[in-house]
């Protein structure tokens, strides 16, 4: 039977996530990767040079930044924001949660055997 691309996806494929912030510097990145990774919060973290263009307080800004993505499960996706939380440098940072639709089955399961949290 052909795959159905338009299907929901079924509960059994959300149990990854990944979390997004950025930083202002490559060193605040790889701190942030480092302690969620050591903390085993997350099987791995990336971190990408961008820039950003955006708004607060009133003025448009567009400034350097540093994109760091965390491969993780839904369950350790709530301790890994709130250490986001307490080490990130920015007043109010980006951690946005996303869901993983579909991967790789071995990718996943290397995902999950090195997060807390761990789900099967």
């Amino acid at each position: 039977m052909p795959e159905n691309h338009d299907a929901a996806p079924t509960p059994q494929s959300l149990r990854h996530v990944t979390v997004q912030t950025t930083a202002d510097s490559a060193e605040a990145a790889e701190k942030l990767a480092a302690a969620v990774v050591d903390a085993q919060l997350a099987a791995c973290a990336q971190v990408s040079e961008i820039r950003s263009f955006y708004r607060w307080k009133g003025e448009v800004h567009h400034e350097p930044e540093q994109s760091v993505t965390f491969k993780t499960t839904a369950s350790a996706a709530p301790a890994l924001q709130q250490l986001l939380q307490e080490l990130h440098p920015y007043e109010e940072p980006e951690i946005i949660v996303q869901p993983i639709i579909a991967g790789s089955p071995g990718y996943l399961e290397w995902v999950s055997d090195n997060s807390r949290g761990r789900e099967r």
